[in-house]
């Protein structure tokens, strides 16, 4: 095939055409997420400046205490972060791009969250944290090094997002090896199911194992690897036989709807007493990422009607996690929905303890600087230590628990004879290791990383088969940025592996040489 530059003089029109449409598909400026350091508008960080503005003025309308000046950095990680999410609300970021979903989790926990630990004079889940003095102080300190962080994330993202270089292939579905690969992948994930359950003496054994006797589940995170995945690979594998044949009348949402209901339900009765509310809402997510890839967008109401069911099952499940099964008691009974008296956990405990980090991280900022000589920085060790996970505990009795310790004694000191379960995000695990001057090259790295994945991500067509992975790569974004790295290990190794691995196996990748000749 010739050279654009060689082409006869008398090339048809038509021809002509079909040739310039290819080339804007290789290189699509108009496409989500195509180069926006150059044509980021201002008028979105305005949009996102008054937004701020306004809930700030509600906020002191609610509590006098809130006026401080720790309320200057909280804003600014405010309108940086808002200004994606009023992106997405513009539709010029899809709803499951990363860069969104780390939006909207950088705009609640980093401005929303704090002011909301002032208006409610709440530090910590039930007011445990000691901080003697003006806690807002350190919120403010915090709230400057995440604004700083925010900045160094968004460089790092535009720099390496104008720099990287398309997919050069694509990945099409191979319908003989999808159909073998497939079924040995959903073969094994049922044996992993069944046995799990069996070796727990049924599902009743599990809750009781949960309850009473949890060193049960010691050595049986292999199994988890592969019965974790059996909703998602049931799920594409019904969606793909659905739509395989590109008929528009076979993709209606109402279907894709049911089939997420089906299968989330599903999970949910099978491994849904196991203790973890993530295994259940990031199979949710990733089942409704396929769903809108596949069938038709969601539309920003439609995910807020999900978003709020989501956190009432987050809600829910933490007062199972607190009081077992005795805690479900709270949802037979409406009147303790919103005061459930005698539990620890409420909806202020979901709202600043499970969705945030802004109180631990500025204790932890508060010891740092004020006691120095309490901590040792671990310089790299939690990160290093989180794929000690992949070892059975029944193999390796006496494994580190390196980031436990690190945060327990970050908050604690050396002394304690106390341990702390808490995670800490990006952030926090980046001042467990290197200090405050450790969060802004943490920070940078995952914009880079995100920066590389999204230019990969918008090269690829709404047929290749990586998009039944596009949601899964936002998740382990997301729990990059709100976790920590044991939990980003533990996610992508019993969350996605065995699902990654099937559709690797079941694609065949295709060389877009003819493309390249072209341009």
């Amino acid at each position: 095939m010739c050279r654009l530059g060689n082409l006869p003089h008398r090339t048809s029109s038509n021809n002509m055409r079909n040739i310039l449409a290819l080339k804007s598909q290789i290189i699509d400026t108009t496409a989500p997420g195509s180069v926006e350091r150059d044509r980021l508008p201002r008028g979105e960080y305005v949009l996102a400046a008054v937004c701020v503005t306004a809930s700030v003025l509600i906020f002191i309308g609610l509590n006098r205490a809130v006026v401080h000046w720790f309320l200057l950095p909280v804003m600014a990680c405010g309108v940086i972060a808002g200004a994606d999410v009023i992106r997405w609300l513009r539709g010029r970021l899809d709803l499951f791009d990363p860069k969104t979903i780390i939006a909207c989790l950088a705009f609640y926990g980093f401005f929303v969250t704090p002011i909301l630990h002032v208006v409610w004079d709440r530090f910590g889940v039930g007011n445990e944290m000691f901080l003697w003095g003006d806690w807002r102080i350190w919120l403010g300190a915090m709230g400057c090094l995440n604004a700083l962080g925010l900045l160094a994330y968004n460089w790092a993202h535009n720099f390496q997002f104008a720099r990287a270089i398309p997919s050069p292939t694509r990945w099409e579905v191979d319908r003989k090896k999808f159909y073998a690969v497939f079924t040995f992948a959903l073969a094994c994930s049922i044996a992993g199911v069944v046995t799990f359950i069996s070796s727990l003496d049924g599902i009743p054994g599990i809750i009781e194992s949960y309850e009473n006797n949890q060193e049960a589940f010691a050595g049986k995170g292999w199994l988890l690897v592969l019965a974790w995945p059996l909703a998602i690979l049931s799920f594409i594998f019904v969606v793909f036989l659905w739509t395989d044949r590109q008929r528009k009348d076979r993709r209606r949402l109402s279907t894709g709807l049911m089939f997420l209901s089906v299968a989330g339900i599903g999970h949910f009765i099978l491994l849904g007493w196991y203790g973890s509310r993530a295994s259940t809402i990031w199979a949710l997510f990733w089942m409704a990422g396929i769903i809108h890839y596949r069938f038709r967008k969601l539309s920003p109401k439609m995910m807020s009607m999900g978003l709020i069911f989501l956190i009432a099952f987050m809600y829910f499940y933490g007062f199972y996690k607190e009081r077992k099964r005795m805690g479900l008691e709270v949802l037979r009974s409406p009147v303790m929905w919103l005061e459930p008296v005698g539990y620890e956990r409420d909806l202020k405990s979901l709202l600043l303890g499970d969705l945030a980090r802004a109180d631990s991280n500025a204790l932890i900022l508060h010891n740092l600087i004020k006691d120095p000589g309490d901590y040792d920085y671990r310089w790299g060790l939690t990160y290093v230590g989180a794929f000690g996970i992949l070892v059975p505990r029944n193999i390796w009795l006496d494994r580190p628990e390196f980031k436990v310790d690190a945060g327990t004694e970050a908050q604690l000191g050396k002394a304690t004879p106390w341990r702390s379960s808490r995670v800490y995000g990006l952030g926090g695990e980046a001042m467990l290791n290197f200090g405050p001057l450790g969060v802004l090259p943490m920070f940078a790295l995952i914009g880079i990383a995100l920066g590389w994945y999204r230019r990969k991500l918008n090269s690829w067509s709404p047929s290749d088969s990586r998009m039944f992975l596009a949601p899964f790569f936002s998740i382990l974004f997301a729990t990059a940025f709100v976790g920590d790295s044991d939990n980003l290990v533990f996610a992508a190794l019993t969350e996605g592996a065995l699902v990654v691995a099937a559709i690797f196996a079941a694609s065949k990748r295709v060389q877009m040489e003819s493309e390249k000749r072209l341009l």
